[in-house]
């Protein structure tokens, strides 16, 4: 990662570690709540591409009830892939960045499997007030989404070979 006076303000703005860390914990926490198991490393890698691309994140399904195979296929999910490989690889070392700022702040916490899963004492304020905008509550809402559709999706490595990425 490059140093933080030399970020742009977009890059410093959209992709700092609290922000991203907030979405790792929001699609951590709709993963664990519905497998009651604990969530995949990657997950935050591939939930985040999804939810910082607008289009994309417009794109997806109102509710779990559409399964994550269906909607790949299906013309929205299709069009969410393209580059989907290239977004993710580039916010790579962002997230990396995030979830050490998150696990040193104890958002959540990473066991020897590689799994991680979310703190129980932790409560965030309600993001329906004026401390964040729409978009930025609407990302850490369907983060919570993708977490719990992800969980429903089966294996990880499908859900990873749908979209066209590799561990």
């Amino acid at each position: 990662m490059r140093a933080w006076e030399k970020r742009s303000v977009e890059e410093a703005n959209l992709l700092n570690p609290a922000f991203l860390s907030i979405i790792s914990y929001q699609c951590v926490k709709g993963y664990t709540e519905t497998v009651e198991a604990k969530a995949p490393y990657v997950l935050p890698f591939l939930v985040t591409s999804l939810v910082l691309h607008k289009r994309t994140r417009e794109s997806l399904p109102r509710g779990v009830n559409t399964t994550f195979s269906t909607w790949v296929t299906q013309i929205q999910g299709s069009q969410a892939k393209i580059r989907y490989a290239e977004r993710t690889r580039s916010i790579v070392p962002c997230v990396k960045e995030a979830v050490a700022f998150g696990l040193a702040h104890q958002l959540f916490a990473l066991d020897g499997n590689s799994s991680l899963s979310i703190s129980q004492k932790l409560r965030f304020p309600s993001c329906s007030n004026d401390s964040v905008t729409d978009e930025v509550a609407n990302c850490f809402k369907k983060a919570y989404f993708c977490g719990r559709w992800i969980a429903m999706a089966g294996k990880i490595e499908t859900v990873m070979a749908l979209l066209g990425v590799k561990p």
